[in-house]
């Protein structure tokens, strides 16, 4: 059974008992004929109980067998007085869940959330003084391969050395950073997925507490526990092999903070008066906006640690991505020292791997961020200003995440053909390889790929 189902068949026992701790509060009690009665001091007239399927077919005032009149209650007199009776509660309770049953299904941000969550594993580096420091995904033990050959005793010219320095060096920091911008994807996506599992948890106990209020004619309490969601995220977003989230939250402050949360919130405990049936749907009610309330405060956090992460990226983004390899400028390839097999291997082998995994990552955050359905929410829910929530906000943040992915892709890709062309030695004069150096580079004037950083400013000053 579905959540929406559970949620119909708490509300229709609430119903049902809100009817008869209502009929028992005005001294009405079902005698041996099943019908109400009022006892003592009643004049005889008896009101049939609720109708079945219909409650409100039920709810007629009979007086001696015959059909009669009563006009004491507050919603409504006459001969069926019963039936408005059981009409307005099933009006009230009903409407009071009715937002509720269509509030997002954590299952449905699954497929999305594997998706981004091997984009992260896809990149997942990190970096300590320009060196790799710890490696998640294998294949990128590649980087440390191509730095340590780079900075042999056997590479030498100035090619070599602009491509040690502007690619070499800053490439373990910026896929480091490019690691913690994916994770930041995903772990506040992971964020929005338990907002939800635990607000449903809080609409079930909710119900089962008012359902309890009214059958016992007294008071409950439910402690809600939404307010925890984005509590110890890190313990529940595995990657696909060993997670290396240690030092990763240093490159982005906002993912630190997500990663390594204090001391869980405590639980925020609502009562249910229980003197009449009214007061326990009015404290019913108050329950439901405070955890409204609480779900709009996570989100808040959630859009608040997108924006903080988003600002650093623009603000630093040196640790996040690299501008048009400065490799390509350099074209003159005398005096240049090389161990050419070494050379061409790196150029044919390693970097194309690097570029595979930096391309697999970008590939399946684009999928994993189309998942903008499943954050729909009603919008008479009272959660946000809108029925997507932080969704747009979520969008930028992993569109980002795969545009750096992309544009260093790209700059690997053309960086390697960079190379290939000085370890093509054979047969040709060092002016022939400097003139496929020049037309290299001539042909990527205007074609750097994406403008990751200057996008996610713009939207960030359009959204402030």
């Amino acid at each position: 059974m579905g959540f929406a189902e559970q949620l119909d068949e708490m509300v229709e026992r609430i119903i049902d008992e809100a009817i008869k701790f209502f009929m028992a509060s005005r001294g009405w009690q079902l005698n041996m004929n099943g019908n109400y009665e009022q006892w003592p001091g009643g004049d005889g007239s008896e009101i049939t109980p609720p109708g079945s399927p219909s409650r409100t077919s039920g709810g007629q005032v009979l007086r001696s067998g015959m059909p009669g009149y009563y006009d004491g209650f507050e919603y409504g007199a006459g001969e069926n007085a019963g039936s408005l009776v059981y009409g307005h509660f099933e009006t009230t309770v009903r409407e009071l869940f009715r937002p509720w049953r269509t509030i997002p299904d954590p299952a449905a941000f699954d497929d999305y959330l594997d998706q981004v969550r091997d984009a992260a594993w896809s990149v997942s580096l990190t970096s300590a003084a320009d060196r790799v420091s710890a490696v998640g995904n294998a294949a990128l033990d590649t980087v440390g391969y191509l730095q340590e050959k780079i900075g042999g005793e056997n590479m030498r010219g100035a090619t070599i050395f602009a491509f040690d320095q502007n690619f070499c060096t800053p490439l373990p920091t910026v896929l480091h950073g490019q690691y913690a911008v994916a994770l930041l994807a995903g772990v506040t996506l992971l964020g929005e997925k338990e907002i939800w599992a635990k607000a449903r948890e809080d609409v079930h106990s909710i119900a089962e507490k008012m359902y309890a209020a009214m059958k016992e004619r007294g008071s409950a309490v439910a402690d809600l526990g939404t307010i925890t969601a984005l509590f110890a995220l890190a313990a529940v977003f595995p990657t696909p092999a060993q997670p290396i989230l240690a030092g990763v939250g240093a490159a982005l402050p906002a993912l630190e903070t997500l990663l390594n949360a204090g001391d869980e919130p405590n639980k925020q405990p609502v009562e249910f008066a229980g003197g009449t049936p009214e007061k326990v749907i009015a404290s019913a009610g108050e329950a439901l906006k405070t955890l409204a309330r609480t779900i709009r405060g996570c989100e808040d956090d959630i859009t608040g640690k997108i924006k903080d992460g988003m600002d650093t990226v623009t603000r630093r983004s040196k640790s996040f991505a690299m501008p048009k390899p400065k490799l390509l400028e350099v074209v003159d390839v005398s005096g240049i020292k090389v161990d050419l097999e070494v050379l061409q291997f790196l150029a044919t082998d390693t970097l194309p791997q690097i570029e595979q995994q930096i391309n697999a990552g970008a590939d399946l955050v684009y999928w994993g961020s189309m998942c903008g359905a499943a954050w729909y929410r009603p919008g008479d829910l009272g959660v946000s200003d809108t029925t997507e929530g932080p969704f747009p906000a979520w969008q930028e943040l992993a569109a980002l995440a795969g545009n750096l992915m992309s544009d260093l892709a790209w700059e690997v890709k053309e960086s390697a053909a960079h190379l290939a062309i000085a370890a093509d030695r054979h047969g040709r004069t060092e002016a022939e390889i400097t003139e496929s150096l020049r037309r290299h580079a001539k042909k990527l004037e205007g074609f750097a790929g994406h403008d990751p950083i200057g996008t996610a400013t713009r939207w960030l000053n359009e959204h402030p």
